[in-house]
């Protein structure tokens, strides 16, 4: 599952370690603004890349994710 932080970042977690919507709210909501300064880029559970054979990682574990992630 993809969480993007206020600045626009990319955060991915396994299924196990994703947090709630009010959790990433609380911690990935106010950490700056989007670029060109657009503003709060927060955004919940977003499209991602495909995750089988992909190479990306659980942003908490480390485990590399999985396409039911």
């Amino acid at each position: 599952m993809r969480v993007y932080t206020s600045a626009n970042d990319p955060l991915d977690f396994c299924k196990r370690c994703t947090p709630t919507q009010i959790q990433a709210l609380a911690r990935y909501g106010s950490i700056g603004d989007g670029p060109n300064a657009r503003g709060n880029c927060f955004a919940y559970d977003e499209d991602h890349p495909d995750y089988l054979d992909s190479g990306y990682r659980c942003e908490h574990c480390k485990r590399e994710l999985a396409d039911d992630d």
